[in-house]
């Protein structure tokens, strides 16, 4: 069995889709603290709770931060990204969109998708948005969309970790110059918001990222017996 995927189909959120999955998300929550719907803007960072409540450039860096930690995991582990966009607006369903292009691992393109989620939640709470709602709204809501691609691997019968493929992503993100290049990405997305192939690259080499060997990611050495052939 080959374990080589493409990107993966990334089909896009509706409004109907992404509120009644952010409804679902916050309802233990909010069981037993109904007034917080209605309550008034929140002033002090750790008090917020949802990614709803964050103020505007909270918001769009965070939506950046998330955008760009796809695109640079795909470019440290060789694939192309295509291209990079932030949302026209707020009310989108979606922050914004990365395309990656290239046939790859499995669990390399898991790498791409679960690393956006969690780069977004750390960085929020490096900057005291550290409720541990707003992590769960970010995890759960705001990677929901990356989380149904990684669920159509597994569907498809591809062998993936999804816990260490976290770990090794954050790995990757931790190290000075990948850091660097993150917030270099999202510094340009923000003012750009939308990037090509050439700019991209340019911006990641800009901070003199290298990338690593193979064996630096985590691949399954023996692939277990597949119920289901991967598609290809």
């Amino acid at each position: 069995m080959t374990s080589e995927a493409s990107a993966g189909t990334r089909h896009l959120l509706t409004r109907e889709l992404a509120d009644a999955s952010h409804i679902q998300v916050h309802a233990p929550y909010l069981a037993t603290r109904p007034a917080l719907l209605d309550a008034p803007q929140l002033t002090e960072p750790a008090h917020v709770w949802c990614m709803a409540k964050l103020p505007d450039d909270v918001w769009w860096r965070s939506a950046a931060i998330h955008e760009a930690a796809h695109a640079l995991i795909a470019w440290v582990l060789g694939l192309e990204v295509k291209r990079l966009s932030l949302a026209s607006d707020r009310s989108m369903p979606e922050g914004g969109g990365c395309w990656v292009d290239g046939k790859g691992d499995a669990q390399h393109y898991t790498l791409v998708w679960l690393s956006a989620g969690h780069a977004q939640a750390n960085w929020l709470t490096a900057h005291g948005f550290n409720h541990p709602e707003l992590r769960r709204c970010v995890l759960e809501h705001g990677a929901s969309g990356d989380q149904r691609i990684v669920d159509g691997y597994a569907a498809a019968g591809f062998v993936l970790d999804r816990d260490q493929a976290v770990t090794d992503a954050l790995q990757v993100l931790a190290e000075s110059r990948p850091s660097a290049a993150l917030d270099a990405l999202a510094d340009v997305l923000i003012i750009e918001r939308e990037l090509d192939t050439q700019r991209i690259d340019a911006t990641v080499l800009a901070q003199h990222v290298v990338r690593p060997p193979a064996s630096a990611v985590w691949i399954p050495g023996r692939r277990l017996p597949l119920v289901a052939a991967p598609q290809r």
